[in-house]
């Protein structure tokens, strides 16, 4: 359970930058799970509401030591980088008006950006393995600003929020 302890206190950038080092960790050096067998539990923690990178990691946690891995997975994940949380907002607290800081945290964000477009790009060079699966990977991209909504289906998007390409069209009038 040390990877996951490893993971909670290196692993910044989100879920996606999460399951990244998760992918690089168990099935590229350690060889836990295939490739396929982590998207599988990578799709299964998608379908469950919650935090994605704490889910896979208690899934992966009891695909290697069943119930106990299940207990230690997430605690190992989950309570260091708590701490770090609870460390960084008392420091922002106590620090964070004072100009030498603004800068630091300007520095931070483009290197998250960074991990999590190298964590989905190499998600992506994964799971897409055909020019139909593209397609539909690029569809589901686009329909958030169609107006799609995951949460409560289709839905019409409204008139002042209509992504930049669509093409106003007047209606005619009736006479």
């Amino acid at each position: 359970m040390a990877l996951f302890f490893k993971l909670g206190v290196i692993g910044f950038g989100g879920p996606a930058a999460h399951i990244a080092l998760m992918r690089e960790e168990v099935v590229k050096r350690r060889k836990w799970v295939s490739d396929e067998r982590f998207l599988d539990l990578l799709g299964m923690t998608n379908l469950i509401p919650g935090p994605n990178s704490t889910e896979m990691a208690i899934h992966l946690g009891y695909t290697r030591a069943g119930w106990p891995g299940l207990v230690a997975g997430g605690a190992c994940f989950v309570v260091p980088a708590m701490v770090i949380v609870w460390a960084l907002a008392w420091a922002y607290v106590r620090y964070g008006a004072q100009p030498q800081v603004g800068w630091l945290l300007y520095g931070v964000k483009p290197v998250i950006i960074a991990v999590v477009v190298q964590a989905i790009w190499g998600l992506l060079r994964t799971a897409v393995k055909g020019t139909l699966l593209a397609a539909v990977a690029l569809a589901v991209l686009a329909l958030p600003s169609c107006g799609a909504s995951g949460a409560r289906g289709w839905r019409r998007p409204q008139r002042r929020l209509r992504p930049c390409w669509a093409v106003r069209r007047r209606r005619p009038r009736r006479v």
